[in-house]
């Protein structure tokens, strides 16, 4: 009886960790479901990867004298704007297509 118990316990964790080993391997969720190569978000909400257009902006804005940018939103237009620290007093920015900074 007890080696009956022990055979079926070993198989058990065997199964056990040969299927988490696959599980592992295998994309889960919203990320199985999209083409081949591409990534799904899991998080819903907006994505906060920062692109390279962002980038340049946030150095435009901090050339200018401005640091801290915060909530940086590009508008239909091509314009963005944010918050940016202008000293110790957060003020509200927009930067427009050609990169000129300004205080709103």
């Amino acid at each position: 009886m007890i080696r009956t118990l022990v055979a079926v316990s070993l198989l058990g964790a065997g199964a056990l960790a040969g299927g988490s080993a696959f599980a592992q391997g295998m994309p889960s969720g919203p990320e199985a479901t999209g083409p081949v190569g591409a990534t799904i978000p899991t998080a819903a909400g907006p994505n906060w990867t920062p692109t390279a257009e962002g980038a340049i902006v946030r150095q435009q804005v901090h050339d200018a004298g401005y640091s801290g940018v915060t909530m940086l939103l590009r508008n239909p237009d091509g314009s963005w704007q944010g918050q940016a620290l202008k000293g110790e007093t957060f003020v509200m920015i927009t930067v427009d297509p050609a990169g000129h900074v300004a205080q709103r």
